[in-house]
């Protein structure tokens, strides 16, 4: 092996070929992280980390490994946006408002797959008769335009 350069494979390569790459994954579990410590401290004016898993039922250990990107997972996302009433679209993606009248879209994402089945299940049968109606109708315009 030549003298200075790493080993092929070895964990001080990998550090010096990822050094100058971003990690858009990290980044994001920061940004995602600082969002939920916003959400905290400004929004909802919980100033304790203790406080603010109490109300959720987890550790102050979870909630300050969240608030640095650490270990959020979906189902603990869902947990605070039920919780709080917060948008679950601006918590995990930073899109649109916190707090406000939240979409359809964001209402089925808070539901767990037992209910979302069998409501996506509904509205795609009241999509495909509306269709179905908007056909006859269709049709009877156009035989009403040939008498």
């Amino acid at each position: 092996m030549a003298k200075g350069k790493p080993e092929v494979g070895s964990r001080t390569e990998k550090a010096a070929n990822s050094e100058n790459l971003p990690d858009v994954g990290k980044q994001a579990d920061v940004e995602l992280g600082e969002r939920i410590k916003h959400l905290r401290c400004e929004i909802l004016g919980i100033s304790r980390q203790a406080d603010f898993a109490e109300r959720l039922g987890v550790t102050r250990g979870a909630v300050g490994n969240w608030e640095v990107g650490k270990g959020v997972k979906r189902a603990n996302l869902e947990r605070i946006a039920r919780t709080f009433h917060i948008s679950l679209v601006w918590l995990a993606a930073g899109r649109g408002a916190p707090i406000g009248k939240p979409s359809i879209d964001e209402k089925l994402e808070l539901l767990p797959p037992e209910e979302y089945d069998p409501l996506y299940e509904h509205f795609q049968a009241m999509i495909e008769n509306r269709l179905r109606w908007l056909e006859r109708k269709k049709a009877e315009a156009k035989s009403k335009k040939k008498s």
